[in-house]
């Protein structure tokens, strides 16, 4: 019978937890790349209305590998606006805010461009009473993370390290 000896075996396990951890990292991966895609083709056409007005928060969507796994993140800069809404009291009508929301009346068709200040004006007072999005804000990722994401880690991990022969 063949003798393998303490420092062999330490040397076969270090070998297959690294191949175990390089597979389980792939899958995370993976799921990382299911979840994004289930963000932009599921849980935001879910949304009544739909978080979408020129497609920049749908598009903004990423993932990206990590040394441990993947990181989910939408690159736009009102993401965190939509994701968590914004309570009444910290919405703060501006000129940048009104010109905003004037232009978004227009591409909407809400009024004539002779209106829509005064509309986008009135949206923003609106805005100040009741806030944007709700208190819990669209939770588009949180919807992910806590329905979707860890059935999809589960199935991609099991692919991944049945891939490796485990």
């Amino acid at each position: 019978m063949p003798e393998i000896t303490l420092k062999q075996a330490a040397q076969k396990t270090d070998e297959l937890n690294e191949r175990w951890n390089k597979a389980a990292v792939r899958g995370l991966q993976s799921a990382a790349a299911r979840g994004v895609q289930d963000i932009i083709t599921r849980i935001i056409p879910s949304r009544t209305p739909q978080p979408v007005d020129r497609g920049l928060y749908r598009a903004g969507w990423r993932f990206y590998p990590a040394p441990n796994g993947a990181v989910i993140e939408c690159f736009e800069p009102h993401a965190v606006l939509i994701e968590e809404g914004v309570r009444a009291a910290n919405v703060k009508p501006g000129k940048a805010m009104i010109r905003a929301l004037t232009e978004w009346v227009q591409r909407k068709g809400i009024a004539s461009a002779d209106e829509a200040e005064s509309v986008a004006w009135r949206i923003a007072k609106t805005m100040q009473k009741r806030g944007i999005f709700g208190k819990q804000g669209m939770g588009v990722l949180r919807e992910l993370v806590e329905k979707y994401l860890p059935n999809y880690i589960e199935e991609e991990v099991a692919r991944e390290l049945e891939k490796e022969g485990f």
